[in-house]
This record gives structure tokens, C-alpha cells and sequence, in this order.
């Protein structure tokens, strides 16, 4: 059985954990949407339809499509975008999976292995909370975003 003090806290780390779980997939969203744009462009760039418009432009233009190409796949390895998205992929999974699990004790919490139960909860979130300190970037803006409309989602409903 969980206290009064566990209990809140548990419906205050419910509420981060799903803050936690749209911001990674967020962040997911946009390194997977910036690896589709470099990717579209490097395949238009280098495309014979590319070329054929090229042809009867001025020759500094082949230049900049190469280098740009050059220097999006560069930018696109070296920041290793497939990686952070599937990491950011894991982390919103990991971190939904905690809420869901919080929420499943939230309703349970006068069961006798609530307290066991909490802790293993505790454990994961903080072996989570690692690998987001290490392999997710700190976007306070995104993580206000998400924070608002947790907050907005479950608002105490006042009767008009």
C-alpha cells in the first residue's frame, strides 16, 4: 500500500513521464523529418532531372548542388540522424511505458505490493533518465510545449 506523500507523487511522475514520452517522440519526428529532407534533396540534386536543368544554368550552380549535397550527407553523418532517431524512438517507448505503468499503480495503489511495485517503476525511470541525459538533447522550449499541454489534458474538469 502506497501513502498519501507516494501517491502524490506518483500522480506528479505520471504527468512527467508522458511530458517525457511526447518529447522524445518529438524529437524522433524531427531528426527522421530532417533526414527525409536531406535525403530528397541529395536524390533530387543528383538525379538526371537535376542535371538536365543544370545544363543551361551557369557553371557555378553544378558546384553548389555538389557541395551541397556533399555537405548535407556529411552533416547527416556526422550527427548520426538515423541514430538519434531511433534512440529518440526508444526513449518515447521507455517513457510511455513507465506512465502506462504508473497509471496501472495509480489504481492500484492499496494493493500490498504497491510499494515493490513503485520502486521498480523508480529503478527504470532512473535507468531512462540516464540514457536521456546522455543521448537526447535539453530543448527547454519543446519540453514547455509538451509540459502545457500535459497539464492542459488532465485539468480538473469544473462544471459550468
Amino acid at each position: 500500500m502506497l501513502t498519501e506523500d507516494q501517491t502524490n507523487r506518483l500522480w506528479n511522475d505520471i504527468l512527467a513521464a508522458e511530458v517525457r514520452s511526447f518529447y522524445f517522440a518529438d524529437l524522433g519526428t524531427r531528426y527522421t523529418r530532417q533526414k527525409q529532407i536531406i535525403t530528397g534533396v541529395a536524390f533530387f540534386f543528383s538525379s538526371g532531372a537535376a542535371a538536365s536543368w543544370v545544363a543551361h544554368a551557369p557553371a557555378w550552380i553544378p558546384v553548389a548542388m555538389s557541395v551541397s549535397i556533399a555537405v548535407l550527407t556529411a552533416y547527416s553523418i556526422a550527427v548520426g540522424l538515423d541514430k538519434k532517431a531511433s534512440t529518440m524512438a526508444k526513449l518515447h517507448y521507455t517513457w510511455s511505458e513507465i506512465e502506462n505503468d504508473r497509471r496501472q499503480l495509480w489504481n492500484h495503489w492499496y494493493e500490498d505490493d504497491a510499494e515493490a511495485r513503485l520502486r521498480e517503476i523508480e529503478a527504470r525511470d532512473l535507468e531512462a533518465s540516464q540514457n536521456a541525459i546522455t543521448d537526447a538533447p535539453y530543448n527547454k522550449g519543446l519540453i514547455q510545449k509538451w509540459q502545457t499541454f500535459v497539464n492542459e489534458q488532465n485539468a480538473p474538469v469544473v462544471p459550468a
